[in-house]
């Protein structure tokens, strides 16, 4: 199957996140030697046949239904970056810089927002904790629909746009998370409140870092910039075209993006963060898609 020039362009990115990742685990095993867990294959290998299938039917479909095809082979690349940032997730890991959790912490106090105080008056209405705890866990499944949506609209350049956005944010995301790792507002404060797997998240930097087997998989990794903050707005963005779906995801990102913070996943800086880097991602897939695509 010959590669359009975006195609090829989705590729490069992709070998590019390999590169890093095998690089940074190079690195570690020749130097630190730090302790890990593999994010891939464990999690995400079946990722791998999903896109081998979509391109498959792409392949199979490109002179009887050009759309068709063109939707399959960006499901492909869209399964295959799941997967490849699975890998570079696994690199990440092995950070050797100290965290900036501390930094994160005195920003926020210096805006005035008390993480623990609010972990507090959440607790105090389960109710809405519930809530935000269902909403804040609808971000993977968004994720699964959100190209389907953009497909039904048949907007092509959305799509494209999406699918450039998420590689560069998860790149770049995952890239400043090595330099400038962060674990979590579980890390630094004292709390009944946060939930068992939020502490599973420092716990996992904590073992990796003191030479420990690292003994589960559950929790996050990023917290500065917020990943759930910057899908939120990209699902967004690729839902525009379809009215009715758009507004009820502005509704449910609002709540994804408040429960971050009242949950006690995130600092309060990591929203504007996580939405600085969507915005540009965006930006950056505009661009690309423009220019590649004339």
């Amino acid at each position: 199957m010959t590669l359009s020039r975006e195609d090829r362009w989705l590729t490069g990115w992709l070998l590019a996140a390999l590169l890093t990742a095998a690089v940074l685990l190079a690195v570690n095993a020749s130097f630190f030697r730090y302790t890990g867990i593999s994010y891939f294959p464990r999690e995400t290998w079946w990722l791998a046949f999903v896109a081998l299938d979509f391109a498959v039917f792409g392949h199979w479909v490109r002179t009887r239904s050009p759309y068709a095809s063109f939707v399959a082979v960006n499901l492909a690349f869209y399964a295959l970056t799941a997967a490849v940032m699975g890998v570079l997730t696994t690199g990440i890991q092995y950070t050797p810089f100290p965290r900036i959790d501390a930094a994160l912490a005195r920003w926020d106090a210096a805006i005035g927002w008390d993480t623990v105080g609010t972990l507090q008056w959440l607790a105090e209405r389960p109710r809405l904790r519930s809530f935000m705890i269902f909403c804040y866990n609808t971000t993977e499944l968004q994720l699964v629909l959100a190209p389907f949506i953009a497909a039904f609209a048949h907007d092509r350049a959305r799509l494209r746009t999406y699918l450039y956005a998420v590689v560069y944010s998860s790149f770049f995301g995952s890239l400043f998370y090595y330099f400038f790792p962060s674990s979590g507002p579980a890390g630094v404060f004292e709390s009944p409140h946060f939930m068992n797997v939020q502490r599973l998240t420092h716990l996992k930097y904590e073992q990796v870092h003191n030479f420990q087997p690292v003994t589960t998989l559950l929790g996050g990794l990023v917290a500065f910039p917020s990943f759930h903050v910057a899908w939120s707005v990209l699902v967004t963005y690729a839902a525009q075209p379809r009215k009715n779906v758009f507004a009820a995801l502005v509704v449910l990102n609002v709540m994804v993006i408040a429960s971050t913070v009242l949950l006690g996943w995130h600092y309060l800086v990591d929203v504007p963060a996580g939405i600085f880097l969507a915005l540009v991602c965006l930006w950056a897939g505009k661009v690309t898609h423009r220019r590649l695509s004339s």
